[in-house]
């Protein structure tokens, strides 16, 4: 289960931003992240509630937004969103070319925005 990892860096980082900003308690915590990373949302908001009991950030928010996949083809350049992992490995539906694609989006994880008191 990495999303316990995951949220520990999450974590970690939120509050430094916090202390760094003279906040006092996190109210809001929104993570974007991609399909790639296969993280289970169930899974992340557990992590998140165990990393915040007994805290002054208890009761505060998670919200996770699940970004596509989005690729660009080597050979010709054009972008589109892609339904799974295994698209990266065809040929292009444009050009018909086994160019590559580059991963614009989906591959990601990021700590999107805080909100605090």
């Amino acid at each position: 289960m990495h999303e316990i990892s995951l949220m520990s860096d999450i974590m970690r980082i939120a509050t430094e931003e916090l202390v760094r900003h003279g906040g006092r308690r996190l109210t809001l915590v929104r993570v974007r992240y991609g399909v790639l990373n296969q993280i289970v949302p169930d899974a992340m908001r557990m992590a998140f509630d165990a990393f915040i009991a007994g805290t002054p950030h208890e009761g505060a928010a998670l919200e996770l937004k699940e970004e596509p996949l989005r690729l660009r083809c080597r050979g010709c350049g054009k972008e589109r969103e892609a339904a799974s992992r295994e698209e990266m490995f065809r040929p292009c539906p444009s050009c018909g070319k086994f160019a590559g694609f580059e991963c614009r989006a989906g591959d990601g994880i990021f700590l999107d925005h805080l909100e605090a008191e």
